[in-house]
């Protein structure tokens, strides 16, 4: 035995309700089955609707059977929401425990924050203490900052000519000195002469 849909699913006008007719035909057996279901069903499967009027007629030939339907349904219900409230349980000890930890980081922030003006304070009073040194001073102290050099071999000086150029100007010097006295001296012998 297998039913069908006798008609598409409608919604009846104005309400949410849903109308669903199936049918079943055998040999020499015709059944029909219309009934009303709450909710809109006309987007549901072929099939689904089929054991939605199915349940609907048992429900109406015997009560019990939906009595036992509507427990386990019940049962899985309750089964949900328990572990829900668990569930939730857990988060709530989870955000507690999150609070908890966000004040002790703020109170710690709050500590460290007045060490740092405390200490900030203990600065200000050393720096007032101590003289105010001027960048020119820094300047001094530090040694200049290294510029970058190409090495290149440098040619060493001769250690020898060096005074030898010294010598020979020292001569040329005494070679001076020596021809000014020269001149100077014949004029004096010329006055020596005349007295000779």
């Amino acid at each position: 035995m297998s039913y069908e849909l006798a008609i598409k699913p409608y919604l009846k006008g104005g309400e949410n309700v849903t109308v669903v007719a199936i049918k079943m035909e055998n040999k020499g057996r015709y059944s029909y089955e219309q009934c009303e279901l709450l909710g809109d069903h006309t987007q549901d499967s072929e099939d689904a609707l089929i054991q939605a009027v199915l349940d609907f007629i048992r429900t109406e030939l015997d009560p019990t059977s939906a009595i036992v339907k509507n427990q386990e349904q019940l049962a899985k219900t309750t089964e949900a929401l328990e572990r829900a409230n668990q569930l939730m349980d857990g988060m709530q000890k989870v955000n507690l425990q999150n609070a908890q930890d966000i004040e002790d980081i703020l109170a710690r922030l709050e500590e460290l924050e007045a060490q740092r003006e405390s200490d900030q304070g203990e600065k200000e009073e050393t720096d007032e203490d101590t003289p105010q040194v001027t960048a020119t001073e820094n300047s001094a102290d530090d040694p200049a900052p290294a510029q970058p050099t190409t090495e290149q071999p440098v040619a060493e000086a001769p250690t020898q000519p060096a005074p030898a150029v010294e010598d020979t100007k020292e001569s040329e010097k005494k070679d001076d000195i020596s021809e000014t006295t020269n001149q100077e001296s014949p004029s004096e012998d010329n006055g020596g002469s005349n007295n000779e």
